[in-house]
């Protein structure tokens, strides 16, 4: 949200002290809040909140083969520099221990998975915004699953870790949808 400097028509009016100071102090806060709002829009930020996440991306396709899955992100939305695009799979539709990939800011990976099947879903993010809504390979009610084929079983996973401030075995979150995240069991740091 763009920074609005408050009061400058009333500053613009001052000029008892010396002729011009409330025209000439406007006009420098005008370009602090010129600045502040150039550096706002480059980095996707907001000095009022947090920023906006990206909006969901277009859709996702998934195909198996020897042992691996190749994920492929459309996303013709406008989007900011900075952003990154995470995919996360999962043995059960209802992705529970989800393995999580940032995928940084490329649309394409390649995941190896072994002869296992897997359930896809993406998402977007920025560095510092809450992620955007999830798109399920199939739908979010019936996600398709997806086998990587080939003749090795794979890895086993282990226990999901999560990802960003989110919590161990919770997807969908990316840098993580607070700010902070304290130490289980002890008091914050400050």
């Amino acid at each position: 949200m763009p920074l609005q400097i408050k009061e400058l028509s009333f500053l613009k009016g001052v000029d008892h002290w010396t002729p011009e100071i409330g025209a000439k102090l406007a006009e420098a806060l005008l370009s602090i809040q010129q600045a502040h709002n150039n550096v706002e829009a480059q980095v996707n930020g907001n000095s009022t909140g947090g920023p906006q996440p990206p909006p969901k991306v277009n859709g996702v396709n998934v195909v198996g083969q020897n042992g691996h899955l190749s994920v492929s992100i459309q996303d013709n939305n406008p989007i900011y520099r900075g952003i990154s695009y995470w995919v996360e799979h999962s043995a059960s539709p209802h992705f529970s221990n989800p393995q999580i990939v940032k995928m940084g800011d490329s649309r394409n990976i390649t995941i190896p998975v072994g002869n296992q099947t897997r359930y896809v879903r993406v998402y977007s993010s920025y560095a510092s915004s809450h992620p955007s809504e999830p798109v399920y390979h199939g739908t979010s009610t019936q996600p398709t699953p997806v086998n990587g084929g080939g003749a090795d079983t794979g890895p086993a996973f282990l226990p999901s870790q999560g990802s960003g401030t989110g919590q161990a075995g919770v997807g969908l979150q990316g840098p993580g949808t607070q700010p902070f995240r304290p130490v289980v069991g002890k008091p914050p740091v400050r």
